[in-house]
């Protein structure tokens, strides 16, 4: 009868010591993900800031008439400047 017991308790210090051991890795891979998410919301932060508003984009027939002096060959048209802009925006 205490053998048996003496095997019980070996066997959960034996678990609960696995258990634990899992624990802190997976502490220490929360840690890890939560660091790399500071730094890309810093990264993504520092882009929003550094971006340009939407105000200060010329308009879609300008940018149109630049490409078109410096690409005469360009086939790019109105609806393409004008989609490109409404995905900087």
């Amino acid at each position: 009868m205490k053998a048996d017991r003496a095997k019980l308790l070996e066997s959960s210090t034996v678990v609960t010591n696995k258990l634990r051991k899992e624990v802190r890795e997976v502490r220490s891979q929360l840690a890890t993900e939560r660091a790399e998410r500071e730094e890309i919301e810093t990264q993504f932060s520092d882009l929003k800031q550094n971006s340009a508003p939407a105000s200060k984009l010329p308009e879609a027939a300008d940018l149109l008439n630049q490409l078109k002096a410096k690409r005469k060959k360009s086939k790019a048209d109105l609806a393409d400047v004008e989609a490109i802009l409404e995905m900087i925006e």
